[in-house]
């Protein structure tokens, strides 16, 4: 293979790290959520890895273009296994029950994981692999470059990464959102328009039938939909109770895919848990993706959501907690 042309793979390499790190440093905490969606190992997901990793990247993104000789080939190795780590995780993730959005590229490509997505990380370890054969040819780019073993214009054809950036940077599919129509309604002003409670049949906790707008004749419910096997939904499950405390005046509910035996979470003690195996909450709010929340006012009309993302869920808590607290002050 042509020395030039190998040189191309770690500019391209080290454009797609840049872009990375980038991204993650501009959404910090979209990275974060990314590492408990994809159910990154324990000892590889803590605080100082998560916040880490992008300079990680910029490191290795430098030394791609400006380190030769061995301490070269260390770091396109480096590179190399940390796109097939990537590969690893995005792979294993399309298994899991539930979507998983990605935010590999933290700010800048935030999406559902797909097989386009298993795509791109095989031809980034393909790239990968290429950047540690150029480095077995000696000096860095950068020196090659200076010292005119590869023209600068035949790395300006480096920007055939732009293949890559398309592949890296496709369509988003947001992360955390408000559902739409048509039960998140907003005018143009923003003002929210409250739809009313649809009388969708489930099953509670204790095996009762009822419907959503029966169940919430009397109080306020607040639907938080989650998954036993959903990493990002821990986090939500485990602020239940402490949400219960700090809002006494609503009835917050579990809303579970399984039937009442067949789920570990299932409350059959007030607040029951509610039961939706014909998945018909889920489509009538389109909250398939788990955890999410709606907001069911006493009133019969919907008061807050729906929404959806570990993120959005725990902010519409705080909504509900914000206005409550006004209305009490008034």
């Amino acid at each position: 293979m042509p020395t030039d042309a190998l040189a191309l793979a770690p500019v391209i390499l080290a454009c797609v790290l840049a872009v990375s790190a980038v991204g993650k440093l501009r959404s910090p905490s979209a990275s974060g959520k990314a590492f408990r969606d994809l159910r990154v190992p324990a000892p590889l997901s803590g605080r100082l890895v998560v916040e880490g990793l992008p300079y990680v990247e910029l490191v290795l993104a430098a030394g791609l273009v400006l380190v030769g000789g061995p301490r070269g080939t260390l770091v396109a190795v480096a590179a190399l296994l940390l796109f097939a780590a990537y590969l690893l995780l995005v792979t294993r993730a399309l298994g899991f029950d539930e979507d998983v959005d990605c935010a590999c590229f933290g700010a800048f490509a935030p999406g559902r994981l797909t097989r386009r997505t298993v795509l791109r990380n095989v031809w980034l370890v393909v790239v990968g692999a290429a950047a540690v054969l150029a480095s077995l040819q000696g000096g860095s780019v950068a020196s090659r470059v200076t010292e005119g073993q590869t023209p600068w214009w035949w790395l300006v054809g480096s920007l055939a990464a732009a293949a890559t950036v398309v592949l890296v940077g496709g369509p988003a599919g947001g992360t955390d959102r408000a559902v739409p129509q048509p039960y998140a309604n907003s005018t143009d002003d923003g003002d929210y328009v409250r739809a009313r409670t649809p009388a969708v049949p489930v099953v509670l906790g204790d095996g009762g039938a009822t419907t959503l707008r029966a169940l919430s004749a009397e109080r306020p419910q607040l639907l938080v939909h989650v998954s036993e096997i959903c990493g990002s939904c821990m986090e939500v499950i485990e602020a239940v109770p402490g949400w219960r405390e700090r809002l006494p005046a609503v009835d917050i509910r579990l809303v579970l895919g399984a039937a009442p035996g067949s789920s570990a979470l299932t409350s059959a003690t007030e607040p029951l848990s509610v039961h939706d195996p014909q998945g018909l909450v889920a489509e009538t709010f389109d909250m398939r993706a788990t955890p999410s929340a709606v907001l069911l006012g006493a009133d019969g009309l919907l008061a807050g959501g729906p929404v959806v993302g570990s993120y959005a869920v725990p902010e519409l808590v705080e909504d509900i907690v914000r206005e409550l607290a006004d209305l009490h002050s008034h």
